[in-house]
């Protein structure tokens, strides 16, 4: 049985992954941070220590490693950039050092804010420039990740959405609580279920493949659209969300105008296909038991 190691295996993106590939592999998740529900072997790994990250990589000597390790705060990063360069860039490049060590393959999960998002529907030859640290960061990742591996696949994702969802989870709350929900109407991303987002880097393990791909979910929609779905999928009252515009707070919020992406090439690649906003959250219904 292959071995997969999920670095940042705790968290959110990560737990989703480890849940999907634990039924199909030998998973261990490493982080920095252990997680209360870590729910298989968690090892500590800073990812940002070149000489660990090598030593712990070449004792378990994986299969495959997933990166999904990182700083995700977009606000965090705008505040705290060298570190989050020193992270999301740096620590990317170690891990695939260390893969490059023991002939492991790597999975680096990047982001749909590598790019400027004023457009969006960016496919995956267009030029990545973003204007966010956390932006430029990952894309800093990718780079030293190509640099360091030639058996990479860097898979960019975005508005990923499943079990343990921090964003739904305040949704649901706010909404259960009778209390109206701003939705902005020009906030568009293309939300990706976690477990499609699994089962598209699933078969990009299974058939070696390496490149860049947009393993994204295949809808455009805005954030209205998105809690639409959500409210009507699980039962919840539509009539408190209220549509708005993000205007003149954008700048302050770090919400960019479209960060969606295009998967038409890497579309034509897979067999397993991105999936639609109502049936990822039909999926998400039945994965929770609701």
């Amino acid at each position: 049985m292959a071995r997969i190691l999920i670095a940042g295996g705790t968290g959110f993106v990560g737990s989703n992954l480890a849940r999907y590939f634990g039924e199909r592999y030998e998973v261990i998740t490493a982080s920095r941070h252990r997680q209360e529900n870590a729910e298989h072997e968690w090892l500590c790994l800073d990812i940002t220590k070149p000489q660990t990250t090598v030593e712990l990589v070449c004792r378990l000597a994986p299969n495959v490693v997933i990166n999904v390790a990182g700083i995700k705060d977009v606000r965090f990063c705008e505040h705290n950039p060298l570190y989050a360069f020193r992270v999301n860039g740096q620590g990317t490049g170690n891990l695939a050092s260390a893969c490059r060590k023991v002939g492991s393959k790597l999975i680096y999960v990047s982001s749909d804010l590598v790019f400027p998002s004023s457009r969006g529907w960016y496919t995956e030859i267009d030029i990545p420039c973003s204007p966010l640290v956390y932006g430029q960061s990952k894309l800093l990742g990718e780079y030293r990740a190509m640099r360091a591996l030639d058996n990479l696949a860097i898979c960019r994702s975005g508005g990923v959405y499943g079990k343990g969802s921090p964003l739904l989870r305040w949704a649901a709350e706010e909404i259960t609580a009778g209390r109206p929900l701003e939705c902005f109407t020009d906030v568009f991303n293309t939300p990706t279920y976690a477990y499609n987002l699994a089962a598209m880097i699933a078969e990009i393990i299974d058939r070696d493949l390496s490149g860049i791909f947009h393993t994204v979910g295949t809808e455009r929609v805005h954030r209205l659209d998105f809690f639409s779905g959500f409210a009507r999928t699980f039962g919840l009252d539509c009539s408190l969300l209220q549509p708005a515009l993000i205007a003149s707070r954008r700048s302050s919020m770090l919400l960019m105008p479209d960060s969606s992406l295009s998967s038409v090439i890497t579309a034509g690649v897979l067999n397993t296909r991105g999936t639609p906003l109502d049936e990822g959250f039909r999926m998400l219904r039945e994965d929770t038991g609701y």
